[in-house]
């Protein structure tokens, strides 16, 4: 067996102490420490949201005028007139000055004190284009060159935001730009007249979020109902190098994103974590700092407490060891008047109280000799019993005597099952034979008057009761219910949840009330008073019944015992109620 490894109770004290300071210290800094960045996260959460509605909501109010202003054509006859002069069809792509003068009047009033409108082009189905910018614009378009107008036509006259893109109309170079365009009809007839196209720059968007107070290193992108990001122009972020797919997927990020319903463009904002949590890894520094001082002051105390509360248990310990070696003169001080000097005031007496009981432990020896004496000659008796009723049944059976020779039978059985069996608890269908072989008996000595049924299920038979439970109710009845009539003994069981019933009924005479109170009150009385000794061959009457309840109930509890049926019926009607219980439980 190996040798376990031995630690003093100082040293379990200072373990003990340091786990106590420990443990909870790092379980409530912990705790505290993410509780406090969820708080902090989730006050971002609610920050970012709130920038992000107010940028939504400025964003919905620039797209609708920008939506106004694509809808300028339809209010404005020369320019619904000069469209309808250019179709599709036509031939010719001349465009007069009258022309262009009219046109460039309307979209210079549009574009007047609006620096982040790049330009706005209105785009004639024979290859004509219009523009506030004459100079740096070309006058001519072709399809190939503007594939974004293939998104415009299917918006079918609908505003259409175009992501970022390059305009190689400009003269001066392709230039990326952010547009709002739609599809311009004939109001009557519904016929495809031109494109009206609103370029932008990020001067526009921008204005938006300087209006917010929003954190320099947070991030704000604006992307169409596809999620193509519109700002920044260039698909990236403001300041930082990774992607918008990058960091909206980055678990790194606190975001927030708001949809328009009017245009469905989405605006998302970000938050680095670690801009979140810089502060929170401050505060933990210096609590660290300051707790870990606080941990070896407290580690101080707890060597110099384990020590005090070691002191007087090692005086104690070694005065044990004295009395272990047999020196019972040995008493402890007692130094204090808590739970120590407690156990060395118990340990005082529990050595005086041993002093006297090796006293007495020579005595009960020599006693407990004398005991084992008289037992083995005590058990003379028994087989002296067996051999004479043996000698009796043998001269029964030569003298043709069967009835004698069954009654000596049934009274060894009685005798073995009463002397040699020394268990508590038996079978009931042990019991039932010991019952059956007592009434035998008795029938042959009462002439046959008393009789006995039983209603017992083969399934109850295997399970334990009081040994001698039934005799004493079976001899009640002898005693008080026998008349010039045969009698009756019904024994029968039933099981009631957890509870075994057995019930022990005849059809004698019965008793009265005031016998029943009699007995009742005899029955379940806690004392006994007893009388004088009894003499030899004296028969005590009255207690048979009292010693079966309280067997029971000092065996199972005082739920259980023997009780008196009181039903208006004829006869005595006595139940036993004892927990259902079988071998092996």
């Amino acid at each position: 067996m190996p040798t376990k490894l031995f630690l003093s109770l100082r040293g379990k004290f200072i373990i003990l102490f340091a786990l106590l300071i420990t443990v909870p210290f790092f379980i409530s800094g912990w705790i505290t420490y993410y509780q406090y960045i969820s708080n902090v996260e989730e006050d971002s959460r609610r920050y970012t949201r709130q920038i992000i509605e107010q940028v939504h909501i400025n964003l919905d109010r620039y797209m609708k005028d920008m939506d106004r202003i694509t809808m300028a054509p339809y209010y404005n006859q020369n320019v619904m007139n000069i469209l309808r002069k250019h179709p599709r069809q036509s031939n010719s792509v001349f465009v007069t000055s009258d022309e262009y003068s009219k046109m460039n009047l309307m979209i210079s009033s549009l574009t007047f004190d609006r620096s982040e409108i790049r330009s706005i082009l209105i785009f004639a189905l024979d290859g004509n284009l219009f523009s506030n910018l004459e100079t740096t614009i070309d006058r001519y378009w072709e399809a190939s060159s503007n594939p974004w107008m293939a998104d415009v036509q299917k918006g079918d006259g609908s505003i259409v935001i175009l992501p970022p893109h390059d305009a190689g109309y400009y003269l001066d170079g392709k230039e990326r730009v952010i547009s709002i365009a739609r599809v311009v009809r004939e109001i009557s007839t519904n016929e495809y007249l031109g494109i009206v196209k609103v370029d932008l720059t990020e001067m526009g968007f921008k204005s938006l979020l300087d209006s917010t107070n929003y954190n320099g290193k947070s991030q704000i992108y604006i992307s169409d109902r596809n999620g193509v990001v519109i700002y920044p122009i260039d698909g990236g972020d403001m300041d930082s190098s990774l992607s918008w797919k990058e960091i909206n997927n980055s678990k790194e990020q606190i975001s927030a994103k708001v949809s328009s319903e009017f245009t469905g463009m989405q605006v998302t904002g970000f938050i680095p974590k670690s801009e979140v949590t810089a502060g929170a890894r401050k505060l933990v520094r210096s609590t660290i700092i300051v707790s870990v001082i606080s941990m070896l002051v407290a580690y101080l105390l707890a060597v110099v407490a384990s020590s005090r509360l070691v002191k007087p248990i090692r005086h104690l310990q070694k005065k044990m060891k004295k009395v272990q070696m047999g020196d019972f003169g040995e008493r402890a001080e007692v130094a204090s008047h808590d739970e120590i000097g407690h156990l060395t005031g118990g340990f005082n007496m529990m050595v005086t109280e041993i002093e006297r009981l090796i006293k007495e432990v020579y005595e009960s020896k020599l006693r407990e000799k004398d005991a084992q004496l008289s037992t083995l000659e005590s058990q003379i008796n028994p087989h002296f019993i067996y051999n004479t009723l043996e000698s009796i049944n043998l001269m029964a059976l030569e003298s043709n005597h069967p009835k004698l020779s069954s009654v000596v039978v049934s009274l060894g059985r009685l005798l073995r099952f009463t002397v040699d069996k020394d268990e508590r608890l038996v079978y009931l269908k042990d019991e039932l034979l010991f019952v059956e072989s007592y009434i035998q008996i008795q029938s042959y000595r009462l002439g046959g008057q008393l009789q006995m049924e039983l209603d017992v299920d083969m399934g109850h038979e295997e399970y334990l009761v009081p040994k001698l439970m039934l005799q004493p109710l079976i001899e009640n009845v002898i005693e008080h219910a026998m008349e010039e009539d045969p009698v009756i003994v019904r024994i029968a069981t039933y099981v009631e949840e957890d509870h075994f019933v057995i019930t022990v009924s005849d059809d004698g005479k019965g008793i009265s009330e005031e016998r029943m109170r009699q007995v009742e009150a005899h029955i379940y009385k806690e004392s006994n008073e007893h009388g004088a000794r009894d003499g030899f061959g004296f028969k005590k009457k009255g207690f048979a019944l009292r010693n079966v309840h309280w067997r029971i109930r000092l065996l199972f509890g005082p739920e259980y015992g023997l009780f008196l049926d009181k039903t208006d019926r004829q006869g005595t009607h006595f139940i036993v109620r004892i927990p259902l219980q079988w071998e092996g439980e």
